[in-house]
């Protein structure tokens, strides 16, 4: 019989900083991203031409793990964090504030870049800080977390006052976020 052992340490502050910071980054994600396609038909887009967007971000989404991997030792993850926040909080008002077609495709297409490029810094520091592995662990429900609410939010804000509004909270969700880290 092995004896199960406990580990009934708390989260320190600065793990508790990154994990708020995941969360906000997951709430734009998911807040953008809830709304992309619908951003580019009222835009005038035609079906195809959004399609041929989201294939060009599926296709740019394969590669951020591999450049990470690449880039792990040679960058801070917590200048990658500061600067993914930011980097995603501009692509969010490129995607939601512009009027043109290539703002739109250039932002869509790179946003989940920047989540995944950034994450996988971010997790791989959290592991560090936070030895135990109980934060990594719960990774996935700091993701749900940010994006559970953001389609509803983010409807309240595009019903209330437009698109832009999308880009004006993820700024400021990203200002937080870079604060937290």
């Amino acid at each position: 019989n092995e004896e199960v052992v406990e580990d009934t340490t708390k989260f320190s502050r600065r793990v508790w900083l990154v994990i708020f910071g995941i969360m906000l980054m997951a709430l734009n994600q998911a807040m953008i991203f809830s709304f992309l396609e619908r951003m580019g038909a009222d835009r005038g887009l035609d079906r195809e031409t959004i399609q041929g967007v989201l294939i060009t971000l599926g296709l740019i989404a394969i590669t951020p793990a591999a450049l990470a991997a690449v880039l792990e030792k040679r960058l801070s993850a917590i200048k990658v964090g500061i600067g993914g926040a930011i980097v995603q909080g501009l692509l969010a008002v490129a995607i939601s504030c512009s009027s043109g077609f290539w703002p739109y495709a250039i932002g869509a297409a790179l946003f989940p870049f920047v989540m995944l490029f950034t994450h996988t810094f971010i997790f791989g520091h959290l592991a560090r800080i936070e030895p135990t592995g109980r934060a990594v662990a719960a990774t996935p429900a700091m993701i749900m977390s940010g994006s559970t609410i953001a389609p509803l939010f983010g409807g309240v804000l595009v019903q209330a006052i437009g698109y832009p509004a999308l880009g004006v909270a993820a700024i400021v969700f990203s200002l937080l976020a870079v604060v937290l880290y």
